[in-house]
C-alpha cells in the first residue's frame, strides 16, 4: 500500500474530526466557525497534494516530490508520455475558477497572507478606523468547508477506483 494513500486518508479523516467537534461543541461564534473552516482547508490541501502524488506515483513518476499540482502532474506525465484521466481532471479543476477545488486552493492561500493595512480613515463618529484588507476575501463556514470535504473524498475515491482498473 502507497504512504501517500495512507496519507491523504488521514488528512481527510483529521478534516472530518474538526468538523464533527465543531458541530459537537455546538459553537456558533465566527472566530471558531473561522478557525475550524482555515483548518479543514489545510488539512485538505495537503491530502489533495498528497493525492496528487499518489496518482503520479501510481502511472511510475520518478520525481514525485516535484509535483506540486495538477498542472505539474500533468506536465511531469507528459514527459513520459502518459495522460491519465485523473491528472487531467485535477488540472481542470484547478484551472476552472467556478470549481470547488480552485475555491479551496484560493482560500488555502489566503490563510497564509498578511492583510495589508490601508491608511486610517474617519467614520461617520469622527473615529479613526484601520482597515485590513486582503488580496481575497474568503467568507469561512462550515458549509463551505464540508463541501470541499465532501468533494474531494469523492474525487479520491473515483480516481482510486479508475487507477484499480488501470
Amino acid at each position: 500500500m502507497s504512504t501517500h494513500i495512507s496519507a491523504v486518508n488521514q488528512k481527510l479523516l483529521f478534516a472530518r474530526q474538526l468538523l464533527r467537534m465543531l458541530d459537537a461543541s455546538g459553537c456558533s461564534g465566527s472566530h471558531q466557525i473561522a478557525a475550524t473552516a482555515q483548518s479543514v482547508a489545510v488539512q485538505l490541501h495537503q491530502a489533495w497534494l498528497w493525492h496528487c502524488r499518489n496518482i503520479a506515483e501510481g502511472y511510475k513518476l520518478q520525481d514525485l516530490e516535484s509535483v506540486t499540482d495538477g498542472d505539474s502532474l500533468v506536465a511531469l506525465l507528459a514527459t513520459q508520455g502518459k495522460c491519465p484521466g485523473e491528472a487531467t481532471e485535477l488540472q481542470a479543476l484547478q484551472q476552472n475558477p467556478g470549481s470547488w477545488l480552485s475555491e479551496l486552493l484560493i482560500a488555502h492561500e489566503n490563510i497564509y497572507l498578511l492583510p495589508v493595512v490601508r491608511k486610517a480613515e474617519m467614520d461617520v463618529d469622527r473615529l479613526p478606523m484601520i482597515a485590513l484588507d486582503g488580496p481575497v476575501v474568503v467568507e469561512w463556514s462550515v458549509e463551505r468547508a464540508q463541501v470541499w470535504l465532501q468533494s474531494l473524498e469523492e474525487l479520491v475515491d473515483r480516481h482510486r477506483e479508475m487507477m484499480i482498473e488501470f
